[in-house]
């Protein structure tokens, strides 16, 4: 599996990134249901901007999830020392760092900027982490990705109440949680919050977990830095920790390079009741 990806992704990232922007400049990538789902949330979430921004905003954010996919492919066969050298700058680094010289555990939020394993691989470099993540359906290629992230001393579990556990457990014996807690989380898991200034199914675990315990909670994205380089934001977590808080502190993160957010997940597709599927 580790030769196939290798292959599928020979180009350095600098290179690749272009070669995939030019590309798709001359495909009709807009007839794909991904970018349908990309201008459906841009229009929900920003309707501030005309048409016109709508439209360039939802072509620029798809072509750069494209980006972001190889950003997967490549990380996902290189060392992790290999993908750190295109992290050129990490933005309040002291968030994580402080945390980890007390030794007393962390728990980490993240957002689905651009290469979600590129972000892994870089904490995991700093430090071991227990986390979360949702099974892929090809059995094989799961199996390869949860032994790519588990290298290091990690731990990975799938998302289900064992999980859960894990990540308390893990908590109570001071080590670093990480997930992600900008999906929509199954039934009885979540709660509506407003984001982007709607009502959108999201998860209690993360808030839930750093008012149980008391550990530390920060936010982090990758995002895209001058000269197709990637670069890190760590942003600190408002006092009043809750699901609303959290969802306003990744809005905010977004909103600093909406374009590389994933907006072809369908966020807003379980709405309270009595409001329609925008999808």
């Amino acid at each position: 599996m580790k030769a196939a990806l290798f292959f599928f992704s020979l180009l350095p990232l600098k290179p690749a990134k272009a070669f995939i922007r030019a590309l798709m400049s001359i495909i009709p990538f807009t007839i794909f249901s991904s970018y349908k789902t990309t201008y459906t949330n841009i229009c929900l979430s920003f309707n501030n901007l005309s048409l016109k921004e709508k439209e360039a905003l939802a072509k620029k954010s798809f072509i750069e999830s494209v980006c972001g996919i190889y950003e997967t492919l490549y990380s996902l066969s290189r060392s992790n020392k290999e993908i750190s050298k295109n992290i050129v700058r990490v933005d309040n680094r002291y968030l994580m760092s402080q945390a980890l010289k007390e030794k007393n555990g962390l728990l980490i939020s993240g957002i689905h900027n651009r290469s979600v394993d590129i972000l892994l691989q870089w904490i995991n470099i700093q430090t071991p982490t227990v986390g979360v993540y949702k099974p892929l359906k090809n059995a094989f290629m799961d199996s390869y990705v949860k032994r790519q992230r588990e290298r290091e001393g990690n731990k990975v579990y799938t998302t289900s109440y064992k999980g859960v556990k894990e990540l308390l457990k893990g908590l109570i014996k001071k080590k670093v949680i990480i997930m992600a807690s900008d999906q929509v989380p199954q039934d009885g898991m979540g709660e509506y919050a407003k984001f982007f200034n709607r009502d959108a199914y999201t998860t209690t675990l993360i808030p839930s977990l750093a008012n149980k315990t008391s550990k530390p909670l920060i936010y982090i994205g990758l995002f895209s830095a001058p000269q197709d380089c990637l670069k890190i934001i760590f942003k600190e977590s408002p006092k009043d920790i809750s699901v609303q808080s959290m969802n306003s502190t990744m809005e905010k993160m977004i909103l600093s390079c909406p374009e590389d957010y994933s907006w072809e997940y369908k966020r807003f597709k379980r709405p309270p009741e009595g409001i329609s599927n925008p999808y």
